[in-house]
């Protein structure tokens, strides 16, 4: 279950990244709210890779 929790955050955070980076694309003044998203994405997916952990091979 923790595997596929840390896989879901995963997505959202890199999801949240790629709104960001469209919004920022497509506003003339959307380069704050580009850099937020990209904070709180790469925060939720970091989360997502500390829950996930490393699996012994």
């Amino acid at each position: 279950m923790r595997f596929y929790l840390a896989k879901l955050l995963q997505l959202i955070g890199i999801t949240n990244v790629g709104f960001g980076l469209l919004y920022g694309m497509t506003t003339e003044e959307g380069l704050r709210f580009e850099l937020h998203m990209l904070m709180i994405g790469s925060a939720i997916f970091l989360v997502g890779r500390l829950i996930e952990g490393r699996r012994a091979a």
